[in-house]
């Protein structure tokens, strides 16, 4: 009978996929913020603060893609909402549901030292990714 051997684990990637963002102090300055996807724009966040209190959404409306980062937080039975800017559709900031049945794709959030980081599969900036093409 053969010897066990060891096989070597694969790498893990990144332990569940927390994204560093930016500093609390900063960023509770501002209501919204476009947190850039370097996997694609489709991946887009919407980084809201309210009072506060952070959420992390899908950037663009399930609808027809409206950008959520534009929309105002409203208050809307009780629970923090976004109205999207194009056809004022709203979701809750918490689940990502709307009254009509769409759904935003929403991402944890953690604080560390004065830091937030967003679970996300891909890696996140506050500033736009260069996009190269190769010339032939």
């Amino acid at each position: 009978m053969a010897e066990p051997r060891d096989v070597p684990k694969p790498e893990v990637e990144e332990e569940n996929k927390w994204r560093y963002v930016g500093e609390v102090k900063e960023l509770n300055k501002k209501k919204c913020h476009h947190v850039h996807a370097k996997s694609g724009k489709k991946y887009d966040v919407a980084l809201f603060c309210d009072e506060g209190k952070f959420y992390a959404i899908s950037a663009w409306c399930s609808h027809m893609g409206g950008p959520l980062y534009h929309g105002q937080i409203e208050d809307y039975n009780g629970r923090c909402h976004v109205m999207c800017p194009w056809h004022a559709y709203m979701f809750d900031l918490k689940t990502g549901t709307n009254d009509l049945g769409l759904q935003q794709d929403i991402y944890e959030i953690k604080f560390e030292k004065g830091q937030l980081y967003i679970q996300h599969d891909s890696e996140l900036s506050l500033g736009s990714y260069v996009i190269t093409c190769p010339v032939k």
